[in-house]
């Protein structure tokens, strides 16, 4: 069974940005198919990492009674694929299970009268895939409350939700990796605090001085980000095309902090077809 956000083709296929892969060895069927960031550059993209390191919307969260009376924070399942659908966009991410949901059976004796408790529930194994990132696999848990089919239904597709938003927590904060462990209440967790501004000998502040110099590297990274693009096969269209699909913002308003990232990642990947190419010719 392979889902891209909550689809099931049926052939064995699965699409990730609208690229048509084998689900056992991710082949492309067409060599033509294929996606922007398998060709300028790999990993994920400078606005998505920046939306994963930003604090998650308090809105967000629910509240749990848990263990000696405590009020625990978690993510109910339609957070938490709302948040995959904005973060990495609606064809950008997928689950799967990778193995059997099972039921398991736990016996407990009370050891003053004797009675022995027999409670049940589901495992499933739940592997996340997001384009530009490692396949990230956990096992989700759900008890049956009421031991008849609802409620056996109900506890199968608990543990797999359990188990996608286990295996997306390893994303961070913006899917409730700071909920497991000690918590602190989110709502005490504060924002991320602002830098004061600077002044410098001729009292301007230094960010201003140090615009022009930002300004001049990031000429500097533009033209070989498009430099890299042409060595690999893209026209100057293709590229400022692919950097507006990736970053959502024009190359000409991407700050030097913006273009590094991109540049870097575009010249492994040209360092990498090379190798390819240099080994196939071999």
């Amino acid at each position: 069974m392979v889902n891209r956000n909550g689809s099931n083709n049926g052939n064995g296929l699965v699409h990730v940005n609208g690229a048509a892969k084998n689900g056992n060895n991710g082949a492309h069927n067409d060599p033509a198919i294929v996606t922007e960031h398998e060709l300028l550059w790999d990993g994920l993209s400078p606005a998505v990492t920046q939306a994963l390191g930003q604090p998650i919307d308090t809105a967000l969260v629910s509240q749990r009674k848990g263990r000696g009376g405590r009020s625990f924070d978690y993510l109910e399942g339609h957070a938490v694929i709302d948040q995959a659908n904005r973060i990495f966009g609606y064809g950008g991410w997928g689950y799967e299970l990778v193995g059997e949901v099972t039921l398991r059976r736990i016996e407990t004796v009370n050891p003053q009268t004797g009675e022995v408790k027999v409670e049940q529930g589901y495992s499933a194994p739940v592997r996340v895939t997001v384009a530009g990132a490692l396949p990230r696999t956990d096992v989700g848990v759900h008890p049956v409350t009421d031991d008849n089919f609802d409620g056996h239904d109900t506890a199968i597709k608990g543990a797999v939700t359990d188990g996608l938003k286990r295996a997306f927590r390893s994303f961070g904060g913006q899917f409730g990796n700071s909920f497991y462990g000690d918590q602190q209440p989110v709502a005490a967790q504060g924002q991320p605090q602002r830098v004061p501004v600077q002044a410098n000998g001729n009292g301007k502040p230094a960010q201003a001085q140090a615009r022009g110099g930002n300004d001049a590297q990031a000429a500097k990274l533009r033209k070989r980000l498009i430099e890299i693009a042409l060595e690999q096969g893209f026209d100057e269209d293709g590229v400022r095309t692919a950097v507006v699909n990736r970053t959502g913002k024009s190359v000409d308003d991407l700050t030097a902090a913006e273009l590094g990232p991109l540049v870097e990642a575009a010249a492994n990947k040209l360092r990498q077809m090379q190798q390819e190419q240099a080994q196939q010719a071999a």
